[in-house]
């Protein structure tokens, strides 16, 4: 666990320094914005090693799991600092009816100061990359990583000063009475990546002071194998590999697997043989598998395992001390099992056999009805676009397993108890910051035309029914201009000059 890396009562200090920052009116530029995703991706270049080194002390990390993770963070600055000056632009929105002739848009403006806390499975990424949307928006950023990843945590804690100014961003070491004091300070915006059951405790707290919250969480996440399937080798080996990366504690990993009766006996040897060609007949010797973060979960997936959900395919070792859980494949789990009712974050993957489409979604709605990834391996477009309509949630794999995360320019994000709200590449523009539509007058002409006596007291039965009628067509009427107008009034003086010139002949 990590240890407090500054007293409780010197909170609001800091969080009144990150405000004076925001206050400044500095942060709303974009030189300063790209000055920020710099320093994070240069904090990342320069630093591999000990980014390494702590993922290896937390979770076992083999160096191409956290390198991939930092490859992610890099990938994600340099999405935004190829496309940033393009996402702050203003949309210009057409002006209708009795506010014309005037100019409309709407303009993302950051909200002031984000609280991120991150979670313990993927501390880099998923701490790094709100902070990078979050600084990209122009908020200033306090960071509360997850306790029970402390070699990370004490990464963040000493990287953190030479690259960003405490006032900018500031990390805040500690465990659940840091995290309390945090969600009771009036932030702007909160945002968390975690559990179900914490975030209804962070979006409580949002609520309390009225703030808006994006909530990153999880659920038991359903993979649909179709009987019209091509290649069930390559769906085998995207199954095994997705819910073992990791030591499946990944949000968006296979929870499980309802196939087709036809494919049913071939899939699950498939997978096993998969597991095997990844890991070797003794994964806890593989250099490529990963730990869990904490004894607790090994003891957790042991006594769901040691209730027998099925039988056990391969697998089902469990070394709490050394934090291990075998790649363990169950087959024919009942469905009113606990191993069924929960996100395990294990490397467990349970395979049931269907008979149909219809029944799959059935089953998977009753599981986890909105879960934050689906997956579906057909080679039938309406097969695939059946389950999409039929099953909601926070993102759809048609055949792969966790491409959603990994793409810097998509949306991620959850609904219902997966969680709400989305971030990545634009789409954190989009969450970091308020829409705020400014409408602009102009007040240097005075004629019927820029403004209009329609509007205006006294109303005859005729005005007013105009004027109705003008409230009821809005989007239907041709939206007024400036050079719209200007070309009616040069209109108007040509015509009365030409009136004049004829009147004198």
């Amino acid at each position: 666990m990590s240890e407090p890396s500054v007293p409780i009562q010197q909170f609001p200090g800091h969080v009144s320094k990150l405000r004076d920052t925001f206050d400044s009116g500095v942060t709303r530029s974009y030189e300063w914005r790209v000055k920020q995703i710099k320093a994070m991706k240069q904090m990342m270049v320069e630093n591999e090693d000990l980014w390494l080194s702590s993922q290896a002390a937390d979770l076992g990390k083999p160096s191409v799991q956290a390198g991939l993770d930092i490859s992610n963070v890099i990938a994600a600055c340099d999405e935004l600092l190829n496309h940033l000056k393009s996402f702050m632009k203003a949309e210009m929105l057409p002006t209708y009816g009795l506010l014309a002739p005037s100019r409309m848009e709407v303009r993302r403006e950051p909200f002031g100061v984000v609280l991120v806390i991150g979670p313990y499975n993927y501390p880099i990424i998923l701490c790094l990359k709100p902070i990078i949307g979050a600084l990209a928006a122009g908020n200033t950023c306090m960071l509360k990583p997850s306790e029970m990843t402390p070699e990370t945590s004490k990464t963040f804690s000493t990287l953190f000063p030479k690259f960003f100014d405490s006032s900018v961003v500031k990390v805040i070491e500690g465990g659940i009475p840091e995290t309390t004091a945090l969600l009771a300070t009036p932030f702007d915006f909160f945002f968390f990546t975690g559990s179900t059951r914490v975030g209804r405790i962070v979006a409580e707290a949002a609520a309390k002071h009225i703030k808006p919250c994006v909530l990153e969480l999880g659920g038991k996440n359903p993979v649909i194998v179709d009987e019209h399937l091509q290649s069930i080798d390559v769906a085998a080996r995207r199954i095994a590999w997705g819910q073992t990366w990791n030591c499946g504690q990944t949000c968006v990993a296979p929870g499980y697997v309802l196939v087709m009766r036809k494919h049913a006996e071939e899939l699950k040897r498939k997978v096993v043989h998969y597991l095997k060609e990844f890991y070797g007949e003794d994964p806890e010797k593989s250099k490529d598998f990963s730990r869990q973060a904490s004894e607790n979960g090994c003891l957790r997936v042991q006594k769901l395992l040691s209730d027998r959900p099925g039988e056990i395919l391969c697998g089902g070792k469990i070394v709490p001390q050394s934090r291990y859980i075998a790649p363990t494949v169950l087959s024919e789990t009942p469905l009113d099992s606990e191993i069924m009712g929960e996100e395990l974050f294990a490397p467990v993957l349970s395979i049931n056999t269907v008979d149909s489409i219809d029944e799959a979604i059935k089953i998977a709605k009753q599981v986890c009805d909105k879960p934050l990834n689906l997956m579906i391996f057909s080679s039938n477009t309406a097969t695939a676009e059946k389950c999409i309509l039929g099953m909601q949630s926070g993102g759809v794999c048609v055949n792969d397993v966790m491409a959603i995360p990994t793409t810097p320019n998509c949306a991620f994000g959850g609904i219902g108890n997966s969680g709400m709200g989305s971030y990545q590449g634009k789409y954190s523009l989009d969450t970091f910051s308020h829409k705020r539509t400014i409408v602009s007058s102009q007040l240097n002409y005075n004629t019927a035309l820029t403004d209009p006596p329609l509007r205006y007291a006294p109303f005859t039965e005729s005005k007013a029914k105009m004027f109705l009628w003008a409230a009821d067509n809005l989007p239907n009427i041709p939206p007024i201009t400036w050079a719209g107008i200007m070309k009616v009034v040069a209109a108007t003086a040509l015509l009365s000059a030409g009136v004049k010139v004829l009147a004198g002949l």
